[in-house]
């Protein structure tokens, strides 16, 4: 069987013999559309197989008996909550992007071991790639439960 790459550039070799007129612009189109289906089975196929070992910094050995990813913005506290609840050091500032890797700790709770992992921040464009928002996301896929943290700011009356 062809590989993805391979049967996108056949369909490319069928539109350029294909005669261009009213009669073939469906049949151009439904090329077009089948290509645009495997480019999207070869995206998934490529985040797949990142996957599996998450980049720099986030290759992270799953232990206890459930994983946690903890998510949120910059700056919100997610490396004080791991500091406090587990035996790990996440260091915490006043600025953003203070954690850049993934940060393992372990919580034993009613018996249970539980890892927990500060990643760092999620920004605006994760999705694509911004601020290593691929590999922040692929820990988040792979963990059991996922803890959404957001910062409560006081409102300072008076």
């Amino acid at each position: 069987m062809a590989t993805i790459k391979e049967q996108i550039e056949l369909i490319r070799i069928e539109i350029d013999k294909t005669q261009k007129n009213k009669a073939t612009n469906a049949h151009i189109g439904k090329l077009k559309a089948k290509i645009a289906q495997l480019k999207i089975k070869e995206e998934k196929a490529h985040a797949h197989s990142k996957a599996s070992g998450g980049g720099k910094g986030f290759e992270v050995k799953k232990s206890g008996d459930a994983t946690v990813a903890l998510v949120g913005f910059p700056s919100v506290g997610k490396s004080t909550l791991i500091s406090k609840v587990t035996d790990a050091h996440s260091e915490a500032a006043g600025y953003a992007f203070t954690t850049l890797t993934c940060i393992p700790g372990v919580m034993e709770h009613r018996g249970a071991k539980i890892q927990i992992l500060d990643l760092p921040g999620l920004i605006k464009g994760a999705a694509e790639g911004k601020g290593r928002g691929r590999e922040i996301l692929i820990v988040h896929v792979k963990c059991e439960k996922v803890l959404l943290c957001l910062l409560q700011r006081s409102l300072g009356r008076g």
